[in-house]
C-alpha cells in the first residue's frame, strides 16, 4: 500500500494532513486502482563503463550477433562503475490512467493535482517492487543492483529512451512509446537502467540507499526532509 505521506509529498504539501484531505487522497487511490493496469518489462544486457561512456550490449532478434548503443554520460557512467551488467526497464500504469486524470481535470482542479500525485506515487512504488524483485533473484548470486537510473536525469540524454524503448518493443509489448520529444506515453511510465554489480561493488546497492538521499538534485521539490 503506497503511504499517503508519499502522496502529500508529491503534491508539494507538508506538515499535517487534515480529514479533507486525506479523504480526498483515499478516493482517489481508489479511482486510480480501478483503472491502472501496471505492466513492465526487464531485459539483461551486458554493460561496459570507459571513462564517461557507458555501451550496452544489445543481441539482435535472431541472436546470432551483438550490436551496441553507447551513452555518453559521466553521471550515468559513475553511477554504473563497477557494473558487470544492467536490466533495461519499461514500466506503465497504462492509458487509462491518464483518460482518468484528462477527463477529472475539465471537472475538479484539486481532485486533478491529486490524482497526478497518486499515479506517481503508484508507477514510483511499481518500480522499486520490480527492482526489488529483481534484487532477490541476483542476490542468490552474490550479485548486488544499483538504484534506477533513467534518461533525462542529469547529463544522461532523454533521447535514449528511444533506443530503451527499441530494445524491449515496448510499444508492442506493453504499449508505451515516445512522442518527437522523447517524453512518454502513456504519461505515467518510466524507463531506467539498473545495474548490476559484485559483492564489494564501490558504491551503495540498492537495499544500501535512499534514493533522496543518493540524489545531487539537492534543490528538487519532491526531496524528503528538504528545508521549506
Amino acid at each position: 500500500m503506497i503511504p499517503h505521506s508519499e502522496i502529500y509529498r508529491y503534491m508539494g504539501h507538508r506538515g499535517t494532513a487534515d480529514g479533507q484531505l486525506e479523504a480526498l487522497v483515499s478516493s482517489c487511490l481508489e479511482k486510480l486502482s480501478t483503472a491502472s493496469a501496471p505492466r513492465h518489462l526487464v531485459m539483461p544486457m551486458p554493460c561496459t563503463v570507459s571513462g564517461d561512456s557507458v555501451t550496452i550490449g544489445e543481441l539482435t532478434t535472431d541472436s546470432s550477433a551483438i550490436s551496441t548503443v553507447t551513452i555518453k554520460s559521466s553521471r550515468l557512467a559513475e553511477h554504473l562503475s563497477g557494473c558487470i551488467q544492467v536490466y533495461i526497464l519499461a514500466a506503465t500504469l497504462g492509458a487509462a490512467v491518464d483518460r482518468l486524470i484528462s477527463q477529472r481535470g475539465k471537472i475538479d482542479s484539486a481532485e486533478t493535482l491529486c490524482l497526478q500525485a497518486c499515479a506517481a506515487a503508484q508507477i514510483e512504488d511499481y518500480c522499486n517492487n520490480a527492482a526489488e524483485e529483481l534484487s532477490r533473484e541476483v542476490n542468490g548470486q552474490g550479485l548486488y543492483l544499483r538504484p534506477r537510473f533513467s534518461p533525462g536525469y542529469g547529463d544522461f540524454d532523454i533521447a535514449f529512451q528511444t533506443d530503451i524503448l527499441r530494445i524491449l518493443q515496448a510499444q508492442k509489448r506493453i504499449g508505451v512509446t515516445e512522442t518527437k520529444s522523447h517524453m512518454l506515453t502513456p504519461l505515467k511510465s518510466v524507463t531506467a537502467l539498473i545495474g548490476v554489480c559484485q559483492g564489494g561493488c564501490p558504491q551503495k546497492a540498492i537495499h544500501e540507499s535512499g534514493k533522496c538521499a543518493d540524489c545531487a538534485k539537492t534543490d528538487c521539490q519532491f526531496r524528503v526532509n528538504q528545508p521549506l
